[in-house]
């Protein structure tokens, strides 16, 4: 049974072990351009608010417009009667140590926070793996930070808390919706898949094949066609001008006897 004087010696030890760490402190996690709110929960009317981030001033109020600081400017809000303050288009650079001192008549309250900003899920997606023609794996990925998954859907024998999914077979799992969700300690988000999703865009695959293999052969083909006759039409041009070349000759050979005769026949006239 415990002592009366140990009731004693531990509240006394808690209560010096508060005084020593000048009150609570707990971390609350946000999410990147978004907000998060401080809140001090004192008692009392409130003449004096001081926050700091890291050290540095971060906004003040003494009776009068509170004053905002640094990056801050622009982005608080705070409420003078409860000493709350709300940071907003939250980015890494506010990770770190927040520190309130509110002036409570002549009694200084000071109260510690710690803000961890991370990236909220974004654009989860299911891929099907297929392992053979009758057989597949889902698997399912997203974009942020301290990311858990869950997976649930007709046929799920128990809880399925990761990446990997379901097998399914192309027979007996045709037209089952399974829904991957993806959290973190900012956001969720979760996306649907239809199983002969799978299979058909696996039979799919043989068409697409053809029609590649058809446009090779349709351009190898045009390539040779264009090849020949571009070979052709070079041969037929160079037997041409040799053609145009020899009836040149023939027609020089030709008109030379007749400059002869021609000569002959002014001698004569002569």
């Amino acid at each position: 049974m415990t002592s009366p004087r140990f009731l004693k010696t531990t509240i006394v030890f808690c209560l010096i072990f508060s005084l020593f760490h000048g009150g609570s402190s707990n971390t609350i996690r946000a999410a990147t351009n978004g907000n998060v709110t401080l809140q001090p929960g004192v008692k009392g009317h409130i003449d004096e608010i001081l926050w700091k981030h890291k050290g540095n001033k971060m906004v003040e109020w003494d009776r009068a417009d509170p004053i905002e600081y640094l990056t801050f400017k622009g982005r608080t809000k705070l409420d003078i009667k409860t000493g709350d303050v709300t940071i907003v288009k939250l980015t890494k650079d506010d990770n770190g140590d927040y520190e309130a001192e509110l002036l409570i008549g002549t009694d200084l309250k000071i109260i510690k926070h710690t803000v961890e900003v991370i990236d909220p899920v974004e654009g989860p997606k299911v891929t099907c793996q297929i392992s053979n023609t009758t057989m597949a794996t889902l698997h399912c990925e997203a974009v942020g930070e301290l990311l858990s998954y869950n997976w649930s859907g007709l046929g799920l024998q128990a809880q399925m808390k990761s990446q990997t999914g379901p097998q399914i077979t192309k027979e007996k799992d045709q037209n089952l919706v399974y829904t991957c969700m993806v959290n973190n300690p900012v956001s969720n988000s979760s996306v649907a898949y239809h199983s002969n999703e799978c299979f058909a865009s696996d039979a799919g695959s043989l068409p697409l094949i053809i029609c590649v293999v058809c446009a090779a052969v349709i351009v190898v083909a045009a390539a040779v066609t264009g090849f020949c006759y571009h070979y052709y039409k070079k041969s037929t041009g160079q037997n041409d001008a040799g053609n145009e070349k020899g009836f040149k000759n023939k027609r020089r050979m030709e008109k030379k006897p007749l400059l002869c005769l021609k000569d002959k026949a002014s001698i004569q006239l002569s």
